[in-house]
């Protein structure tokens, strides 16, 4: 029963380290860019130079977590996640906010890694998806009430944006010392040190499975729907008329509804025999929930009504997700980091590639961008449906 216990910590893990640290960021950025003196394309730069990074550590990630193992590997990251965090809260200027952000980006993006392979060792595959869903119930709620409390009640409360980063690298490093007391120590531990020749050997083990290869581009698809939308929703309310407040609230529905479906949809999984049909499903309904954007104008229902479908399967599409690979045939426990690694590596590509593709559409039309990015979902759907009757087949 101490699992329990050990995901517990794991969604609070998911709540402060992960997801209020994203979103708490991104609704300051007004507030830091009249303090720093930023302009859009410095904001976009800070904002994605975390993902950048993503797609190299993500890859030299894995491994370390298979080598230190989870428990050290974690308390060691939430330990630095905090740090960073806090450093961010010291810059001056452009040069600093970006450096300080490079920093953070180094590691805040493996941490994901660690808690899936996490649940993998403390669940059974009957339990898996549900505990999947928990985790990123706790994420789920870490974005969304980072985007609601960061600028109007902590910055206000803790002096501005600079009190919020450190409170914020504060709680992050309070998360490690709960890890520390509470995981117990002696776990199975890849006995191979780390190096570049075998980061490149495991990659090339763990490239062979099919599996890992429907997953990642599928992943590639649905982060680049989510990033581009979340990413761009705000200023486009904004810019077809809609007042700041009821742009922000566009975007509470969209955690908001994945927050509800997140844990009995990751439930639903585990009782079915194969979890891709809770994906395909989840694709479909959020690639036609960006498709509705395009046509809802600037009406406020249909608008909140769009942005509830395409919210409300995304947290339990990435938990199943995350369970399907850990339980990937023939995978070992002990080249399970590299495979996370390998598909975090493809999902952070994506994360930098298809949100700006879709901005350069708005030349075109203010809607035009939700139509690449449904297009997007739909790729990831389509890849799981023309491999889902396939003959089993481990490796390529």
């Amino acid at each position: 029963s101490y699992r329990w216990l050990i995901l517990a910590v794991t969604a609070l893990t998911g709540f402060v380290v992960m997801g209020f640290q994203t979103t708490g960021l991104s609704v300051l950025f007004s507030e830091i860019a009249d303090s720093v003196q930023l302009d859009l394309i410095q904001i976009g730069l800070v904002w994605g130079v975390g993902t950048v990074m993503g797609i190299v550590t993500t890859l030299i990630g894995g491994p370390l977590i298979d080598y230190f193992g989870t428990r050290r590997s974690r308390i060691t990251l939430c330990f630095a996640v905090g740090i960073t965090s806090a450093l961010r809260a010291l810059a001056f200027d452009f040069g600093t906010l970006f450096v300080t952000s490079f920093l953070f980006g180094m590691v805040h993006p493996v941490l994901p890694m660690n808690l899936i392979k996490l649940n993998r060792q403390w669940f059974a595959p009957n339990q898996l998806g549900l505990a999947s869903g928990v985790m990123s119930a706790g994420v789920a709620m870490g974005l969304m009430l980072g985007s609601t409390l960061s600028a109007t009640v902590l910055s206000p409360m803790l002096g501005g944006w600079r009190g919020v980063l450190i409170f914020l690298g504060l709680m992050s490093i309070a998360v490690g010392v709960i890890w520390l007391l509470v995981h117990p120590s002696g776990e199975t531990t890849s006995d191979q040190r780390p190096n570049v020749g075998l980061i490149v050997d495991n990659l090339r083990v763990v490239m062979r499975y099919r599996e890992l290869w429907v997953f990642a581009v599928a992943a590639f698809g649905i982060v680049g729907l989510m990033r581009g939308v979340v990413g761009y929703v705000p200023t486009y309310l904004r810019e077809i008329g809609w007042v700041a407040t009821d742009a922000d609230t566009a975007l509470t529905v969209f955690f908001l509804s994945s927050l509800i479906g997140v844990i009995p949809i990751s439930y639903i999984s585990d009782r079915m025999e194969n979890r891709r049909v809770v994906m395909i499903a989840g694709t479909f309904m959020m690639s036609m929930g960006v498709m509705l954007m395009f046509f809802a104008g600037s009406t406020l229902w249909a608008v909140f009504a769009s942005m509830a479908v395409a919210g409300f399967f995304f947290d339990s599409f990435m938990a199943t997700k995350s369970a399907s690979i850990t339980e990937i045939d023939g995978l070992d426990m002990t080249m399970l980091g590299s495979a996370l690694g390998f598909a975090g590596m493809i999902q952070n590509i994506s994360g930098t590639v298809i949100p700006p593709l879709g901005n350069m559409l708005s030349t075109i039309g203010l809607n035009v961008p939700f139509l690449l990015w449904s297009a997007s979902g739909l790729v990831a759907m389509t890849t799981l449906i023309v491999t889902f009757k396939r003959k089993r087949s481990k490796f390529l």
